[in-house]
């Protein structure tokens, strides 16, 4: 039993954090402090990219707003991401929304802000996209045809295209990518017939056509762990709020994931996404690696 117990540990990829719980819980008298700095992670997906010192902008951001010692560092991997809140030692985080529902759903964790790009959109819409010069018109021309899937743990590029084809009755051929860019070069080079990802990236390539929209999809969250004090979790939020406010802090919100800014959010906003998730046969522990690790984690150990 306790190989097993040890081996699901390295599974889940939470070793360090299961070690470090040992440790005791933050003391919250001191969180913020140079000793215990207040804990923000951005998952993988948020890591800066194309601006070198974005990570360090948004630091420093942090602290002056606040008046806290604030440690900002990018996650390695989606669980290591929600396992961050295992032990109460992160206080914040700027999450996917996959990794967001986990996280809650185990943790507790409050989605304290909501993302926003372009011109103030909180949401997007997933699609199913084809080549404009394709004969294909409607979703029932897919049937027998390569498509391409980004996953399987995204919500535009996975989840909503998988239940709107069962629901029409299209069987495809899967392709999987990892990404979204890597599925539309596919599409773009014929190596696939179809592909699901967001409706707006018709926009960025031209040759391009929607042939169904999936679903409609909130952006993802900042999120805190539900202990951090009241105060504590106000400043940080109006912290968030004003980073875009100087041309150095929208250049540092760009580049981590073409993020303008952001709004308060509380978790109604997600709420008709998890009981879409749910009513289509799936949880939540489906949207990420490691998901149903992280759950089998946290379960009560009885010995045998």
């Amino acid at each position: 039993m306790k190989t097993r117990f040890i081996g699901r540990l390295l599974t889940a990829g939470a070793v360090g954090a299961f070690l470090l719980s040992g440790c005791g819980r933050r003391d919250e008298a001191t969180v913020g402090t140079p000793a215990n700095p207040l804990v923000v992670v951005l998952s993988p997906a948020h890591e800066p990219q194309g601006e070198p010192g974005a990570l360090d902008y948004i630091k420093r951001h942090l602290e002056k707003e606040t008046g806290l010692s604030v440690a900002v560092k990018v996650e390695q991997t989606p669980g290591g991401t929600i396992n961050a809140f295992r032990a109460g030692l992160t206080d914040a985080g700027l999450v996917t929304l996959e990794e967001y529902l986990v996280a809650r759903e185990e943790y507790g964790v409050h989605a304290e802000l909501q993302v926003l790009r372009g011109d103030k959109l909180s949401e997007y819409q997933g699609a199913i996209l084809t080549r404009a010069a394709s004969e294909a018109n409607t979703v029932a021309d897919l049937a027998g045809k390569k498509f391409g899937f980004v996953g399987p743990y995204s919500v535009s590029g996975f989840t909503l295209p998988s239940v709107y084809l069962k629901k029409a009755g299209v069987k495809v051929v899967p392709d999987f990518s990892p990404t979204h860019e890597i599925n539309l070069k596919k599409l773009i080079n014929g190596e696939v017939f179809a592909a699901a990802t967001y409706a707006r990236q018709v926009s960025r390539f031209p040759g391009l056509k929607v042939l169904a929209v999936t679903g409609t999809i909130p952006n993802e969250p900042v999120i805190v762990r539900h202990s951090l004090r009241p105060e504590t979790r106000k400043a940080l939020a109006a912290a968030f709020l004003s980073l875009g406010a100087a041309p150095e802090g929208r250049r540092a919100l760009a580049a981590v994931a073409d993020i303008t800014g952001f709004r308060p959010a509380d978790e109604a906003v997600y709420k008709p996404l998890h009981e879409f998730i749910r009513s289509s046969g799936k949880t939540v522990y489906d949207l990420v690696p490691e998901g149903w690790d992280i759950y089998r984690l946290n379960q009560p150990y009885y010995p045998d």
